[in-house]
């Protein structure tokens, strides 16, 4: 790999010993300097590639913090909702699909979002009958906690009128007490009787979800999959070796799999993160309950691991904070970076709560703009400006992350920019804008945040010697732009390793 030298940039480093540089020098895949064109070249050989950036803003690539990679390959394989408006395009969609679908075929689909819907309601299962009465069809919210099965489906679920809630999870009834069809917080339930995709349809939507990940200026994941185990990190690992995974990525392993996971492949592309714990919310329960989350945390801070606990509503950040706290008066331990993932509602004092105790905020700021209309109409406008609090918890001196929940938002970076900054839903509605941050922040949060939430700084997230060169280009007024015309923007270059991507190649 020849030497490359990357001059008349914008560079905004992410390393606060060096904040801004003119050029950056590559050697090997790693930057070899950081600083003015000059000083740079000399660490450099006597012909190195040179790159005029004419100007525009040079950073880390990108880090997503937490997301779901296979889910998200999966949804790109299903019949897309995401655009859907009403009951009505949803079975048009699905009856197309029904028609293309072999006998006993699933018909998957998502992405619906019953707020945006002109009925005003979920579908339910007469409305997939309706339109594909012999197959099963799972229809997936986008959020991915809820899911609507047709009576095919319900019938392979064995889900009828006398089944149970499993913990965590709810079954909607109609006013006879039969099932809807739709399911909350039940995922397992389904995955186990939906079949799953072969590997080959799985690999291809892996491909698929790469390019757009690495066309959007993403070279590393953090996976956040609560059922991640030794089976899914032989996938990824099979992945890896067919070609079909050019990023690399942070497996989390689930509570339910502690230790299983060993800490790094053999190829090094792969390696294990933090413990996921899930906590269910319905209404004001939580699963698991204060004792046993206690308990499980406790379990993976004792041993020496990391633990990122997904917490949404109030109630459950207060149970997360409570049982890091609770481990860490009876198991004092600097530098664990444990994780709140999401902290959707901050309740008052939590966020110097959290900067007291150390822990990191790993949040989805596109939630903002895809669902900021449901928010402005189901959380109590007293409330509003709890919602994702970015400001208060930068002010409390709070880490923060960012990431995509991929694939519940889409996955561009630039997208989650414009929506910390600008706080506005699809609709234009603001979402407590006081709690509104600067597009640098922002970016920071997906280049050293990320990082850091991830015990990576010591291989990327900053432009600084002998770190990879993973680095991505932007316009030269990226940081001066109003945040919304920042949101269908990609990057004008991106480099891995100190290669440049053909575009055509992540199209």
């Amino acid at each position: 790999m020849s030497d490359l030298l990357l001059a008349n940039a914008r560079v905004l480093t992410m390393d606060p010993a060096r904040p801004a540089a003119a050029a950056v020098a590559v050697r090997d895949g790693r930057i070899a300097a950081v600083g003015e064109v000059d000083d740079v070249s000399a660490a450099l050989g006597a012909r190195p590639r040179r790159i005029d950036c004419a100007g525009g803003l040079l950073l880390p690539a990108f880090i997503d913090a937490h997301c779901h990679l296979l889910a998200y390959a999966a949804t790109l394989l299903c019949v897309d909702c995401t655009a859907a408006r009403s009951i009505a395009e949803i079975q048009e969609a699905v009856r197309l699909q029904a028609q293309r679908a072999a006998a006993g075929q699933w018909v998957r689909a998502f992405g619906y979002e019953e707020t945006r819907l002109a009925d005003g309601r979920h579908p339910d299962r007469h409305d997939l009958d309706a339109v594909a009465p012999h197959l099963p069809v799972r229809l997936i919210h986008r959020s991915g906690h809820a899911s609507v099965l047709n009576s095919a489906a319900l019938r392979l679920a064995r889900i009828d009128t006398a089944s149970e809630e499993p913990p965590g999870g709810a079954i909607d009834r109609d006013d006879t007490g039969e099932p809807s069809g739709l399911l909350l917080g039940m995922e397992h339930v389904i995955e186990g009787i939906a079949p799953p995709l072969a590997y080959e349809e799985l690999a291809a939507g892996v491909r698929a979800a790469c390019a757009r990940l690495l066309r959007a200026g993403v070279t590393c994941i953090q996976d956040a999959t609560p059922a991640n185990g030794t089976a899914q990190w032989d996938l990824f690992e099979q992945l890896n070796h067919d070609g079909a995974l050019p990023i690399d990525v942070v497996l989390m392993e689930g509570v339910d799999h502690l230790g299983e996971l060993p800490e790094r492949s053999a190829y090094g592309r792969l390696r294990r993160g933090a413990v996921k714990i899930m906590l269910h919310e319905l209404g004001d329960e939580i699963a698991p309950d204060g004792a046993e989350l206690t308990r499980l945390v406790a379990q993976v801070h004792v041993a020496g691991r990391q633990v990122a606990i997904h917490a949404i509503g109030a109630g459950a950040v207060s149970a997360a904070a409570g049982a890091i706290e609770a481990a860490l008066t009876q198991h004092p331990r600097d530098g664990h970076r444990h994780r709140i993932e999401h902290c959707g509602l901050l309740p008052e004092g939590m966020a110097q709560r959290l900067a007291r105790l150390g822990i990191l905020v790993v949040s989805q700021p596109s939630f903002l703009y895809e669902r900021g209309d449901r928010y402005l109409a189901l959380v109590p406008e007293e409330a509003q400006d709890e919602l994702y609090a970015f400001r208060s918890l930068r002010e409390a001196g709070v880490t923060i992350a960012a990431s995509s929940d991929a694939p519940v938002t889409r996955p561009e970076p630039l997208a989650s920019v414009a929506a910390a900054a600008g706080r506005l839903a699809v609709s234009g509605g603001a979402v407590a804008a006081d709690q509104s941050v600067s597009v640098a922040e922002a970016l920071s949060w997906w280049t050293a945040g990320a990082a850091h939430a991830g015990f990576l700084e010591g291989e990327r997230g900053a432009v600084r010697p002998g770190l990879r060169a993973d680095l991505v280009l932007l316009p030269s007024d990226t940081l001066e732009r109003s945040p919304e015309t920042l949101r269908g923007l990609l990057p004008e270059r991106v480099w891995v390793a100190g290669r440049e991507l053909d575009p055509k190649s992540t199209s």
